[in-house]
């Protein structure tokens, strides 16, 4: 079984306040990524800083160091135990199990799974080979913080492309790939969730 982790820890400047214990269609939208993950993973855990609000909503919790979604990875990636690791942003309502099943399913095909959608590729709805990708991250910490992408970590692995034409049948609409960043996404989302 591959581990999963739902990374919460963001400032949510542009939502006025955190992403991960607002509610969507009346659940917090930490709790839907976190059950998604738990469809296709186990054990699942949430990321984020001591003190943030979105800790109460898991049960197993990896302090996240407050230094960008890549420390956050880094952090998960190191507290895990097993070869591959789901990782999830919080603020995305739409993940199809379907989609997160199969990418778990070429976990073992390369370093990382990731999914390609127009012309970038998706680093917060992917699975990392724990111990490749850890070593990357760990390296890419240490070096200028210009170069703490998660693109920047995918282009260091053997990252598997799952293509649009492969992907898109198990989420039709892009759903999973939607975080809601603002207001005006949430509305976006409410409106076309009726």
């Amino acid at each position: 079984m591959v581990a999963a982790a739902v990374l919460a820890g963001g400032a949510s400047r542009r939502m006025g306040r955190d992403k991960a214990t607002m509610a969507v269609g009346g659940v917090e939208l930490g709790s839907l990524a976190l059950a998604a993950a738990a469809r296709v993973a186990d054990p699942v855990v949430l990321v984020a800083p001591e003190g943030h609000p979105a800790r109460r909503l898991a049960a197993g919790v990896v302090a996240d160091p407050g230094q960008g979604p890549l420390a956050a990875l880094a952090a998960a990636l190191d507290a895990l135990e097993g070869d591959h690791v789901l990782v999830l942003a919080a603020d995305h309502p739409g993940l199809r199990v379907e989609l997160l099943s199969h990418l778990v399913g070429l976990a073992a095909s390369g370093e990382a799974v990731a999914c390609r959608r127009g012309s970038r590729l998706e680093p917060l709805v992917a699975v990392y080979r724990r111990a490749p990708a850890l070593a990357a991250a760990r390296a890419r910490l240490a070096g200028p913080a210009r170069e703490r992408s998660l693109l920047g970590l995918l282009a260091d692995l053997r990252t598997v492309v799952v293509e649009e034409s492969q992907w898109r049948p198990l989420d039709p609409d892009g759903r999973s790939f939607v975080d809601l960043d603002d207001p005006a996404d949430v509305a976006a989302w409410d409106a076309g969730s009726r």
